[in-house]
């Protein structure tokens, strides 16, 4: 089903914006009924409309493809900052997002600890609660998506997660004061971390920034500050931007 789905949608290009359900089954081959029923259920959920003239791609594929590019842009606006970040400190230097109550990570530029383990891969996801870059992201976030996570279930993921609710609320104001947030071994035994968030102009985060290291490698107290300073740089460019208000 899912490779008719695609055969069908990938029929519609600049040229042809507008397909009748006659000509989408000449150009795919596929039986007539068959494009027919597909086209109703894709009809229902947005990803075609249908029109007098026949159909043309809806407004679900477009909100797709601009979550798509999301992260590519996010990725273009922070990648010097951390390379730039990652020649200061020698540390792996992350990008993550807040998707749902995980963080979610978009780019990391590994840093000079080889050995390093980390449980982070670009696409993968861990619980905000349990890392620094997800408190920050969170302190910055709505309070009902605060109260959610706070109100939820914490279970450990490391050897030092936090679990009670009010210890994490007291950790979310201090970053929201700070600017930065810090991780011991939360998301992972033997791994510290500092982040601190890429904001737009009314206060929430768009992005996070966050460095890693092999606990006891480095004092983050003392290279947390150049987080916090690389993303304020950000944080000017996105408020000059346009684009980035309405993310």
């Amino acid at each position: 089903m899912v490779d008719r789905i695609g055969v069908i949608l990938e029929t519609f290009n600049v040229d042809d914006p507008v397909l009748t359900g006659s000509e989408i089954a000449r150009r795919t081959g596929l039986p007539k009924a068959t494009v027919a029923r597909i086209l109703v259920d894709l009809d229902r959920h947005d990803f075609v409309a249908h029109t007098e003239s026949g159909y043309q791609i809806g407004m679900k594929c477009f909100e797709l493809g601009e979550r798509a590019q999301q992260p590519k842009n996010l990725r273009r606006l922070a990648l010097a900052t951390m390379s730039d970040l990652r020649q200061a400190t020698g540390l792996t230097v992350q990008l993550g997002v807040l998707d749902g109550l995980d963080v979610v990570y978009i780019e990391i530029l590994r840093g000079k600890h080889r050995e390093l383990r980390i449980p982070s891969r670009i696409g993968g996801r861990v619980p905000s609660y349990a890392t620094a870059g997800g408190k920050a992201l969170l302190a910055h976030s709505a309070a009902e998506v605060q109260e959610l996570v706070l109100s939820s279930a914490l279970t450990k993921i490391g050897p030092r997660t936090i679990v009670d609710p009010k210890e994490l609320a007291a950790q979310l104001e201090r970053t929201r004061r700070d600017g930065i947030a810090y991780e011991v071994e939360e998301s992972h035994g033997g791994l510290s971390c500092a982040a601190s968030p890429i904001l737009r102009s009314d206060g929430t985060a768009l992005a996070v920034i966050s460095i890693t290291a092999p606990v006891g490698s480095v004092d983050m107290r003392i290279v947390g500050p150049a987080v916090h300073a690389a993303t304020l740089g950000l944080n000017r460019q996105v408020r000059a931007t346009p684009y980035w208000a309405s993310l």
